[in-house]
């Protein structure tokens, strides 16, 4: 597991910087507990996620991971959340709707990405996990984050339209 976690800080090292100079994507590995720490990616007006005096997470971000669980088939997952968003400062968001108008936008973009699925409760605004040999977990990170960054106008989109 722990080389894993060492290939997600890896390659949050590698585009933290470049995604958030360009696009304002925030691109950070946070360890919550003693399983491997997740890679998350979002825009600070998106969610409180990174804040470490949050009582609860609000928002939208996306993460990526690797259980212990899943290690042991050899794959890990990836999600876009919309966690709480009616409680995101600045916005009038309604969950179902959010959900619903942002799945219908990045249809056609995500098709092809591994094992996706649409078809969640508003919270998980898709899911999907796909294969992680080590010799090409870095590579397949790499892909996830791309992914996020080409759809990641949507939710910029949407919120803009919900503005207060």
């Amino acid at each position: 597991m722990e080389r894993y976690s060492e290939i997600l800080k890896k390659q949050e090292l590698h585009h933290a910087p470049g995604i958030l100079k360009k696009h304002g994507i925030i691109c950070r590995q946070l360890a919550f507990g003693k399983a491997p720490a997740p890679l998350y990616l979002a825009k600070d007006n998106w969610t409180n996620r990174f804040d470490p005096e949050r009582k609860t997470t609000v928002g939208v971000f996306c993460s990526i991971w690797v259980s212990p669980a899943m290690s042991e088939k050899k794959q890990f997952a990836y999600n876009i959340h919309s966690k709480a968003i009616y409680k995101l400062p600045g916005y009038k968001l309604v969950s179902q709707k959010f959900a619903s108008d942002f799945r219908n936008l990045v249809a056609s973009d995500v098709e092809n990405w591994p094992n996706i699925r649409l078809d969640y409760e508003p919270m998980t605004l898709l899911q999907g996990k796909d294969t992680c040999e080590l010799d090409s977990f870095a590579e397949k990170i790499a892909a996830r984050i791309k992914g996020f960054v080409d759809i990641h106008h949507y939710v910029d989109s949407l919120l803009a339209e919900s503005l207060c």
